[in-house]
């Protein structure tokens, strides 16, 4: 009875034994499970989500659309060379009725303009005469040197036309009935340059004034 009582409580005590065993595993189980997830939130409260965020991609720039180069302005037309004035051409003849006059008495020039004079020596009465031009205010200086060249031997072989800088163009002494062709460039200066028959007496009427501007 002893024996048998003995041997039923080694039996009862190495059941609890086993299921004490059992329980305890579950329970370290259920515990390790535990402290893994508290673990786990743990770690992730501190360091946070390491997952990058998206980030949303700018939009691209929007080329701009090429602007046209400005068209270029037409280059002006070359100008075209300055016509030179006509040339200037008039004929004078003695005029008055002892043909001691001029029938021009005055006419206009351009500066450096060509001028053409035919001097024509056609009067009623016969008589020598011709054209002198000289600078602006000189009429009356030439005109005596003129009147002095009156009593030199040489004075009608050299047309009673003085000789220096004051006399600027001039004709021949002309014969009635003859006439003759001067030519010559207007002065580049303007002014008032007289004109006149240097025979001897004949300048103090027989004078003009040709003006250049």
């Amino acid at each position: 009875m002893s024996a048998s009582t003995s041997t039923h409580q080694q039996e009862s005590g190495s059941i609890w034994n086993t299921l004490n065993l059992v329980i305890g595993s579950l329970v370290a189980l259920f515990a390790t499970y535990w402290g893994v997830a508290l673990l786990s939130g743990s770690l992730k409260q501190s360091f946070g989500d390491k997952t990058a965020p998206a980030v949303a991609s700018a939009p691209a720039a929007e080329t701009p659309a090429p602007v046209p180069a400005p068209a270029a302005a037409p280059s002006p037309a070359p100008a075209a060379p300055a016509q030179a004035a006509a040339a200037f051409e008039l004929t004078i003849k003695p005029a008055g009725a002892a043909g001691m006059e001029y029938d021009t008495k005055a006419f206009n020039v351009k500066v450096g303009q060509k001028v053409k004079i035919t001097f024509e020596n056609a009067h009623p009465i016969p008589q020598p005469h011709n054209i002198v031009f000289g600078k602006p205010g000189m009429k009356d200086k030439i005109m005596m040197s003129a009147m002095q060249m009156a009593a030199a031997p040489d004075g009608m072989a050299k047309g009673y036309i003085p000789e220096g800088a004051d006399v600027l163009f001039h004709t021949k002494l002309i014969q009635p009935t003859q006439k003759e062709v001067l030519e010559f460039d207007a002065p580049s200066e303007p002014g008032l340059y007289p004109y006149l028959c240097t025979f001897p007496g004949h300048g103090m009427l027989m004078n003009g004034i040709m003006t250049v501007e």
